[in-house]
């Protein structure tokens, strides 16, 4: 009879999960989990906790809160933290941080223990979210469509290095013409010393 009675104490203290709260985060952000049975506060708890859930049942554990002290599980490598309402943070989310996380609450004699569960879809890193820069920053329409304007100055091309191209350029074949005209009186000037110098000697 014991043994019965114990199991009936634990169905009546254990409440079932709420349903389950989907959120989305971006890639490389922070995402933040709550915990909707802490909303009201810890007052009727001793106790948090994250799970991971896989297939559906099987519970990983990430990091517990007892009395405001927080204790990452064992063999977890991930940076995991909690925060004044116990929701989970997960700092800058990749796409394997995808999936069902679980919240429970220990809930001190006399009150129900709670828990619920949240999923988390993280965006693919190689595609920006609509409305988004290239770097994540996020941008007003007005923003967005002067981004594309031909005569914004953004996309307008360097005058001064242009013209430096144009300077140089002249600059080189000037002095080409130069050297060639001097070439040019330079083999004149020897032609006719040597001219002279021949007659000369037949003289």
């Amino acid at each position: 009879m014991l043994p019965l009675a114990l199991g009936c104490l634990c169905l009546l203290l254990q409440r079932p999960a709420v349903a389950a709260v989907s959120m989305d985060s971006q890639c490389g952000a922070a995402a933040v989990l709550p915990c909707p049975p802490a909303v009201k506060g810890m007052q009727n708890f001793w106790a948090s906790g994250w799970y991971k859930v896989i297939n559906n049942s099987q519970e990983t554990g990430l990091i517990r809160n007892l009395k405001n002290r927080t204790t990452v599980y064992d063999k977890i490598q991930r940076l995991f933290l909690m925060d004044e309402q116990q929701s989970l943070v997960i700092p800058k989310v990749r796409p394997e941080d995808a999936g069902t996380y679980r919240c429970s609450l220990w809930a001190n004699v006399g009150h129900f223990n709670q828990q619920a569960d949240v999923i988390l879809r993280v965006s693919d890193c190689s595609m920006p979210w609509p409305g988004t820069s290239p770097t994540g920053t996020s941008l007003r329409g007005s923003e967005r469509e002067g981004s594309a304007s031909p005569n914004s100055t953004c996309c307008q091309e360097p005058l001064i290095p242009v013209l430096a191209a144009v300077l140089g350029l002249l600059a080189f074949n000037v002095g080409k013409g130069l050297l060639s005209i001097i070439l040019i009186l330079v083999i004149r000037v020897s032609l006719k010393y040597k001219r002279r110098r021949k007659q000369a000697q037949n003289l």
